[in-house]
């Protein structure tokens, strides 16, 4: 009795015809896959590390994309074990700088200071650097400095 059912249901009129009737589907052509973006084999930002007898100098080089967030923090907790006073982070030479990058940089000052020392941004920040942090309105958030000079020790690592 189920099959009667079935059959009043799915039955196909006679109007509809067979399917080889019908005309073929023809699907368009997709666009072939893009390519997914390089990633350097080596990392685009990099992160010295100065101990002068006053305070502990970071400068931070090249690019702070998001992909590179994780090579900026490992290079900032090396130097947060010893616990310094003064901290200049010198990003004079960092050219872009994305959200996460700045994530960083403020969840490092953060534990700079609450282990009781301070963090100054040294002077002469790149365009774009600049625009970029003051949007985020950190500029305020750090200590700025114009007294970080390229001494021998800092020649050596540039």
């Amino acid at each position: 009795m189920r099959a009667f059912h079935f059959k009043r249901w799915f039955a196909r009129p006679a109007a509809c015809g067979s399917p080889a009737d019908l005309p073929p589907v023809v699907a368009p052509t997709l666009p072939a896959p893009h390519t997914p973006r390089r990633v350097a084999a080596h990392p685009v930002v990099q992160v010295s590390v100065i101990q002068t007898a006053v305070d502990l100098i970071i400068r931070v080089k090249g690019e702070a994309r998001v992909e590179c967030a994780g090579a900026l923090l490992d290079g900032l907790l090396v130097p947060a074990a010893r616990r310094p006073a003064v901290v200049i982070l010198d990003l004079s030479e960092l050219r872009s700088i994305s959200s996460l990058a700045m994530g960083v940089l403020v969840t490092y000052r953060r534990g700079v200071v609450r282990a009781g020392g301070r963090v100054r941004l040294a002077g002469g920040l790149q365009p774009a650097v600049h625009e970029a942090l003051a949007r985020a309105e950190l500029l305020d958030l750090f200590e700025t400095t114009d007294d970080v000079r390229p001494t021998a020790a800092l020649q050596a690592i540039a």
